[in-house]
């Protein structure tokens, strides 16, 4: 049986979800991110930081 002109067959994709979003790179999109990573990077030092100071402060006989 063959399909109507504005039919979609099975499998198909429609024009608008074969286009996929691509994020440009400007500041406004770079920014986010660095933010991200200084988060990151924050809480890294901030977990190790305290986990010498506690081993430092409790003595461990």
């Amino acid at each position: 049986m063959a399909a109507l002109h504005d039919e979609r067959l099975p499998g198909e994709i429609e024009p608008w979800e074969a286009v996929q979003p691509v994020r440009p790179d400007t500041a406004h999109v770079r920014a986010p991110r660095f933010i991200d990573l200084a988060g990151e990077l924050l809480t890294a030092i901030a977990i190790i930081a305290g986990g010498v100071a506690a081993y430092g402060f409790l003595p461990i006989a």
